[in-house]
């Protein structure tokens, strides 16, 4: 976690990200490039930025990094966002089954001092995406980081969002500082930290995405699916435990991807499925105030280069 945020700190977190990439195999080697890094939807190379290019991005956002940790941003996330997100889900499977294999993974504890509970696992059927996800996904029809949940979106493409450098610093790489909670504080329970009250469990989307736009939040984006699956594979790595589970109340609104559909507007949802064993992905209506309980936002601060 960043404290000091000085040089140590920051080879420390940086060496941790790494660490877990190539333990999950997302990074790929790149032979002429002599560097690691991933494929991305346009079929290029999207070289992992390199430890002295994450401190000088740390250095040219220093007065805006310094007051993020201040307020609970202790953890450094890259998000390989130029990834296809069928190939990252392949990859979250990939660690479920070794995991059941070796027989380590748990429910998500709140604290270290709490016991370890297995979780039932599904082998047939390690995630379950819904259908109408699955078709957005396959036909890049998600709107990424939406300023509003509506036609008039404001949001781009995800072959835009790889190259623009407020939210991929290095081409097809977030770069980003997130919350080390394990779980989404329920009402009533969050924390003001440096003048910013933790998001809270039990709001629809459009509220979150509201509170986004107020002066606590930004600087702030919501999360994707990518960073869903990039968090479960974090904590499973660090913990062998699972992650947003809804018998937690612990669901995650992906409040950082949008689409229209004929009927509704829509985000996609990320959370554990305790009593099937598995990962579900499906998405809701951005006004649904019936689920709101077992649902939270989260949120990243991506650093620009």
């Amino acid at each position: 976690m960043f404290e000091s945020l000085n040089k140590q700190e920051i080879i420390r977190e940086y060496d941790r990200c790494v660490a877990i990439l190539k333990s999950t195999d997302i990074l790929t080697f790149f032979p002429k490039q002599e560097n690691f890094g991933v494929i991305g939807i346009d079929g290029k190379e999207y070289p992992l930025p390199t430890q002295e290019e994450v401190a000088g991005l740390f250095a040219h956002n220093s007065k805006h990094i310094r007051l993020k940790v201040s307020q609970g941003f202790n953890r450094l996330e890259l998000t390989p966002l130029a990834m296809p997100l069928p190939l990252l889900l392949d990859l979250m499977k990939a660690a479920i089954l070794k995991h059941a294999a070796a027989g380590t993974i748990y429910q998500t504890r709140r604290s270290a001092s709490d016991p370890l509970i297995p979780v039932r696992i599904n082998h047939e059927k390690l995630v379950w995406t819904w259908d109408t996800l699955k078709e957005a996904i396959e036909a890049g029809e998600l709107v990424y980081f939406p300023k509003e949940y509506s036609e008039n979106h404001g949001g781009q493409a995800k072959a835009e969002v790889i190259i623009n450098k407020n939210i991929c610093a290095f081409p097809g790489w977030s770069v980003g500082l997130v919350e080390s909670n394990p779980m989404v504080p329920q009402q009533g329970c969050g924390l003001t930290l440096g003048g910013r009250h933790q998001l809270e469990a039990g709001y629809s989307p459009r509220e979150y995405l509201h509170l986004l736009q107020t002066e606590p939040y930004l600087g702030e984006t919501g999360k994707t699916l990518e960073d869903f699956i990039i968090k479960f594979l974090t904590h499973l790595d660090a913990t062998n435990e699972i992650s947003n589970d809804r018998c937690d109340n612990n669901s995650l609104w992906c409040l950082g991807q949008y689409i229209k559909i004929k009927y509704a507007e829509l985000i996609p949802t990320g959370w554990w499925h305790r009593a099937y064993g598995r990962v579900r992905l499906d998405m809701h209506r951005t006004g649904n105030k019936r689920c709101t309980a077992s649902w939270g936002g989260a949120t990243t601060v991506r650093l620009s280069g």
